[in-house]
């Protein structure tokens, strides 16, 4: 078995939690439940930061294959886009139809939302998870600027840099904007990432790189414990799950439900939001003080992700890998599957 495919079961827990998360704790804030708070599912806010992490990993290993940078933005392009449009205009049309009070956006917003930048233009999502993707398009662009300069082979000196800032942003000095173009309150999460897949490619660095993790997880520490012991405990155990996966000691998540959640994890993640909300809104008086009352938005989620990564994911990937061969005379990389991005679908994995 191949043991990265924990990886894609991980991305299918973390998108699975942040739905749960968004239909109880959020909605609740948002427009109040019924059902005992008892049941509201903070701890799903952290799918994002192990997204992160995911995104970490598969992205760093995925320049030892790439020509170019204008591949690697292709390759980048066709896996996010096409979904993600996709599922933008049918939550713009859905929440335009139905209303959702205090998230409605202007069909001016919706076109910049088209770019992913939206936070640039300082543009209002038109699906409240579409923030993450900001900071995933950032964190290419750094990798594609170190890669570009020749200096991913120095991410060890970079990383500690970055994650340093981090601090220094949130403690004693504010970059403003330029925060946000540099992650520095999740860039910590990405960098992890990227010291899991060097302890893989370079067992002779372990001492080093275990290094850099504990320091890694200290800056968590201090980053997160305001938010609380808990909330703290529960995003470092992500790196103890990161190296249990690498050792080949979380084989038992590399199971049918858990890969068919990786499988559409970025079409659920993109699509369950402001929908969620809605379908929960119009169907709540059905279900009185029951639990039950999400049971909707997650059922009619999960079957519009699978039929948008059945019929627009992989169709387009499929369709626009064809045109790229066909116009520069190469296919992009291939080898073993393994997730491109905390994102995005399975695509390869180096092996050792």
């Amino acid at each position: 078995m191949n043991r990265l495919l924990f990886l894609d079961a991980l991305r299918g827990i973390a998108a699975l939690s942040v739905a749960l998360f968004h239909y109880t704790s959020v909605y609740r804030s948002l427009y109040g439940h019924r059902f005992s708070p008892a049941f509201d599912f903070d701890y799903g806010l952290f799918g994002v930061e192990l997204f992160f992490m995911i995104s970490g990993f598969v992205i760093f290993f995925s320049f030892d294959r790439i020509k170019s940078g204008s591949e690697f933005l292709f390759n980048r392009g066709i896996r996010l886009y096409p979904t993600y449009w996709f599922s933008m205009i049918t939550t713009f049309v859905v929440v335009q139809t139905f209303g959702l009070p205090g998230f409605e956006t202007t069909f001016t917003d919706m076109l910049v939302n088209l770019t992913m930048f939206q936070k640039l233009a300082q543009v209002p999502d038109v699906d409240g998870v579409y923030w993450s993707l900001f900071s995933e398009w950032m964190f290419y662009l750094m990798m594609l600027g170190l890669f570009m300069t020749n200096n991913l082979k120095r991410i060890l000196w970079v990383g500690p840099v970055w994650v340093l800032l981090s601090l220094v942003h949130k403690y004693a000095f504010s970059f403003g904007p330029v925060g946000a173009l540099l992650n520095l309150y999740h860039g910590v999460f990405f960098y992890a990432g990227i010291l899991f897949y060097l302890l893989m490619k370079q067992p002779e660095k372990k001492n080093i790189i275990l290094g850099h993790l504990l320091f890694s997880i200290a800056a968590i520490v201090a980053l997160y414990l305001p938010e609380g012991l808990p909330h703290t405990l529960v995003v470092i155990s992500f790196f103890a799950v990161f190296y249990l996966g690498l050792m080949g000691k979380m084989e038992f998540l590399v199971n049918k439900v858990l890969l068919f959640l990786g499988s559409i994890s970025y079409a659920l993640y993109l699509i369950h939001q402001f929908i969620g909300y809605v379908i929960i809104n119009e169907t709540r008086h059905l279900f009185g003080d029951s639990l039950l009352v999400i049971v909707p938005p997650l059922a009619i989620s999960l079957t519009a992700a699978w039929l948008i990564t059945t019929y627009i994911e992989k169709p387009a990937v499929s369709h626009l890998k064809s045109w790229y061969k066909q116009r520069s005379g190469h296919a992009l990389p291939q080898e073993k599957k393994a997730p491109v991005s905390g994102f995005a679908k399975p695509e390869t994995v180096p092996t050792k």
